[in-house]
């Protein structure tokens, strides 16, 4: 019988959850929660192919403007993601952007728009085993600036500031669940008072093991929603696909200027 070691499992060379190996995955790596999200990159991509599928991860790779870029989802929340970005790490990955979607917690942003987290609260639950509450998860400045640079260049209206990256969808965001009221009464309220600017799942986990791991991180997710004017989209595909092309272009500015 083969056996792998618990304490570091590789099937055949490949990492035991992506399913690839060295070579299968380019420096700078989108991260998308949603594995159908990545299939858009087919038509964005040139020789975007397909490597691996496994479970909630799907990873693919090809080029964009002459620039490898790999596109990995990580599923909903905090402890997938964690085993995506440790593994792709692993693998060589230098630079993970989250792509997704987001709530927002100011009126003036219509849904549509783009938000760039330069940091986020610690709200996921699985960084807590890597590092103290005290410490900050914050996006890379490079990240940051080469998003923001891309949809300007896209023209596309984007909003910067801190997310509750949170580990519950129902009452960890304010929302009942069953019919039932779980969350404190004021907490959009507070979220507000901290300024906060979105609420999301995943990208706290991204950029606190980024930093942990010296790897360079960043969040640009497309407004689905307003919590505070209760407005939602129920077709979010062309934002979507705007927030992709804007990952691609901030990426190759990335490449050129920092992962040379």
């Amino acid at each position: 019988m083969n056996t792998v070691s618990a304490e570091n499992p590789s099937f055949g060379g490949k990492v035991p959850h992506l399913m690839c190996g060295k070579g299968d995955v380019a420096d700078i790596v989108l991260l998308p929660g949603d594995p159908g999200r990545v299939e858009m990159f087919k038509d964005l991509c040139d020789n975007f192919e397909i490597v691996a599928r496994n479970r909630e991860y799907i990873v693919g790779t090809g080029t964009y403007k002459g620039v490898p870029v790999s596109v990995c989802s990580t599923g909903i929340g905090a402890p997938s993601t964690e085993i995506a970005v440790v593994e792709l790490i692993e693998l060589g990955a230098r630079a993970l952007i989250r792509i997704g979607g987001t709530g927002v917690m100011k009126s003036e942003i219509r849904c549509g728009d783009m938000v760039i987290n330069t940091a986020a609260m610690r709200m996921g639950g699985a960084s807590q085993f890597y590092a103290p509450p005290e410490y900050p998860a914050v996006a890379s400045f490079e990240v940051v600036r080469c998003l923001e640079d891309a949809c300007r260049r896209l023209g596309l209206k984007c909003w910067k500031g801190i997310s509750a990256s949170i580990g519950s969808f129902f009452a960890g965001q304010g929302r009942p669940a069953v019919g039932r009221v779980f969350h404190e009464k004021d907490l959009i309220k507070k979220y507000e008072n901290l300024r906060i600017l979105n609420m999301e799942m995943e990208s706290e986990t991204i950029m606190t093991l980024g930093s942990l791991f010296d790897v360079l991180t960043g969040c640009i997710c497309a407004v689905h929603a307003n919590r505070k004017t209760d407005e939602w989209m129920e077709d979010f595909a062309e934002p979507q696909r705007q927030m992709c092309i804007a990952a691609l272009e901030a990426s190759v500015q990335l490449k050129n200027e920092y992962l040379k």
